[in-house]
């Protein structure tokens, strides 16, 4: 069972769903709140995530590196809006909060766990 869970987490490929689901919320905000400059952020991470999955290997782990990075800074906002029920900027989002913040934490852990296979090559997609 360990290993299925160890497999699971460093699966490249749940990575990207994971991220995917992230910049696809990001986008719908923001068209929906933010505004369409909002996507020169949230467009190259989707990038970054697309090369690291089509890539992989230890260039596909650094280009993960970089949105997982980038996810990190947002974190003491993330327990802040837990805690506190505000969300920063984003007060409309609520409730939404007490599923986008574990969601997204748990991206970030199956991101450092992807990171870590694929950089040592002990990925399935690593080249034998």
């Amino acid at each position: 069972m360990n290993m299925a869970i160890l497999n699971f987490l460093s699966d490249i490929r749940n990575a990207a769903i994971a991220n995917a689901v992230i910049v696809i919320f990001h986008i719908y905000i923001a068209f929906a709140v933010e505004g369409v400059g909002f996507l020169v952020i949230v467009l190259p991470i989707g990038a970054l995530v697309a090369g690291a999955y089509f890539v992989k290997g230890k260039i596909g782990a650094a280009l993960l590196a970089l949105p997982t990075l980038a996810y990190l800074f947002v974190v003491p906002d993330l327990f802040n809006a837990l805690s506190t029920g505000e969300s920063g900027g984003d007060d409309h989002i609520g409730w939404g909060v007490y599923i986008l913040a574990p969601f997204w934490l748990f991206t970030i852990l199956l991101n450092i766990v992807t990171i870590v296979a694929e950089a040592r090559g002990t990925s399935k997609y690593a080249k034998k």
